[in-house]
């Protein structure tokens, strides 16, 4: 879900690229090159209509700490860029979403604060979605090794 000042819902996402088990962090520890926000079923939507967002990639993942304990690598997902239009209104967010990876399920939890996305070309919104707005996004990510279905492992401390 990405939200700006409006709730913008999709309910359907996934993403390609490439990850695989790692040593050592911070480290980038994956390559996301596709990102689709929902599909034509069941697109996207607010109250200004359904939107569109075109993900414009790679984006990277990046990994900052991991916990040996709970097996969980806290980082971010970095150099997001992507184009929305929701009805006449078009802008584009940009910058970085905390996110979490957890090897028990190899689900990657995207779930941004504000401040770490930022808008910029708003065209056509008005007051509703402006360079002040701070746009967060959240989302969890099943991933898996394509062709083996194994979910990669990250490991290693920040020294």
């Amino acid at each position: 879900m990405l939200t700006a000042t409006i709730p913008m819902t999709c309910t359907a996402s996934n993403a390609g690229g490439t990850m695989a088990s790692t040593t050592g962090n911070p480290a980038n520890v994956a390559a996301i090159s596709t990102m689709n926000f929902g599909t034509s079923g069941a697109p996207c939507t607010s109250v200004l209509g359904n939107v569109t967002t075109v993900a414009v990639t790679p984006w990277n993942v990046v990994a900052v700490d991991y916990n040996n304990t709970t097996g969980v690598t806290t980082g971010y997902i970095g150099n997001v860029k992507a184009n929305v239009s929701a009805g006449v209104c078009k802008f584009t967010v940009t910058g970085k979403a905390s996110a979490t990876y957890t090897n028990s399920t190899g689900v990657l939890a995207v779930n941004s604060v504000a401040g770490e996305l930022t808008v910029t070309n708003p065209v056509n919104c008005g007051a509703i979605v402006t360079t002040s707005t701070k746009p967060t996004f959240k989302g969890n990510y099943a991933v898996k090794v394509a062709g083996t279905g194994t979910i990669p492992t990250i490991v290693g401390s920040n020294p």
